[in-house]
């Protein structure tokens, strides 16, 4: 049987350097992942504090509404104007 020894180093070699591109991507999409993490976690909080401020108003707007409904209201359309009148003193 017959080895080459320079063969053996050169398969080792590129062992090695797959080795190594293996790690280096693996340390890449690990770091990709957590700034999509990172990207997801900041939009979902800022989508749930849009959405509390939104349903905020809206409370707020429904709770006026009603209020406004309930209140009693003063209408002056029905009602004439009133003449000015002028004082007169009354004879001694």
């Amino acid at each position: 049987m017959n080895i080459n020894p320079d063969s053996n180093f050169s398969l080792q070699q590129s062992y090695r350097n797959l080795a190594l591109q293996i790690c280096k991507l693996a340390a890449r999409l690990t770091r990709q992942e957590c700034k999509l993490e990172t990207s997801e976690s900041k939009r979902d909080s800022h989508h749930a504090l849009n959405l509390s401020q939104a349903c905020r108003v809206k409370l707020i707007a429904n709770y006026s509404k009603n209020r406004v409904g309930t209140q009693p209201r003063i209408t002056t359309r029905d009602l004439p104007l009133l003449k000015p009148v002028a004082l007169t003193p009354r004879p001694a």
